[in-house]
C-alpha cells in the first residue's frame, strides 16, 4: 500500500511540473525572460554551475563579451529572440553553441544582469496575472524542476 501511495505522489508531481512548464511556455516574452530572472535571482548563485568551471567556458564568455558591449537595447532583442526561439543574425552565433554553453551562457547573463552589466528587468515591470502564477508555482517547486524548467526554456526545448 505504501509503494502504491508513493507511487501516486510522484504521478501528481510530475503532472504538477508538466502543468507548471505548459503555463509557463504560454505566457508573453518578456514575461517568460522575467520569470526566468526571478527564478534565477531565486536559485542563487551558490548553487548554478559556474561556466568557468567547464571546458566551453570561452564559447559562452566570448559571445556574452560580445553581448555586454551591446546597447541595451540589443541585449533584450537578443533574449526576446532566444526565447521566443526565432533564428535570425542575432541569434545564429547562439544557435551554434552547444547546449551546455547556451546554460553557461545565460549564467553569464544572470550574473551581469545582477552586476548591472547586461539590461535588467525594469523595477516598474510588472508580471501578468499568468506569468505571477507561474512563478508562485515554479518558487514552490524543488531545486532541479526549477533548473529543468531553467535549461529547457534555454535550450528551447519546450517554449
Amino acid at each position: 500500500m505504501s509503494s502504491t501511495i508513493e507511487s501516486t505522489n510522484k504521478t501528481e508531481h510530475k503532472s504538477a511540473f508538466g502543468d507548471i512548464e505548459a503555463k509557463f511556455c504560454a505566457l508573453d516574452t518578456d514575461d517568460k525572460l522575467a520569470v526566468l530572472w526571478q527564478v534565477y535571482d531565486g536559485l542563487g548563485e551558490s548553487v548554478i554551475e559556474d561556466p568557468d568551471d567547464n571546458k566551453e567556458s570561452d564559447s559562452s564568455s566570448d559571445l556574452y563579451g560580445q553581448l555586454k558591449g551591446k546597447s541595451k537595447d540589443d541585449q533584450l532583442q537578443f533574449m526576446r529572440a532566444v526565447i521566443s526561439g526565432n533564428n535570425n543574425d542575432q541569434t545564429s552565433a547562439y544557435s551554434n553553441l552547444s547546449n551546455t554553453t547556451k546554460v553557461a551562457l545565460w549564467y553569464r547573463l544572470g550574473k551581469g544582469m545582477s552586476e548591472g552589466n547586461v539590461v535588467q528587468v525594469p523595477g516598474d515591470y510588472k508580471l501578468s496575472d499568468k506569468a505571477q502564477e507561474v512563478a508562485t508555482d515554479i518558487g514552490a517547486i524543488n531545486f532541479d524542476q526549477k533548473y529543468i524548467i531553467m535549461r529547457d526554456t534555454i535550450l528551447g526545448g519546450r517554449s
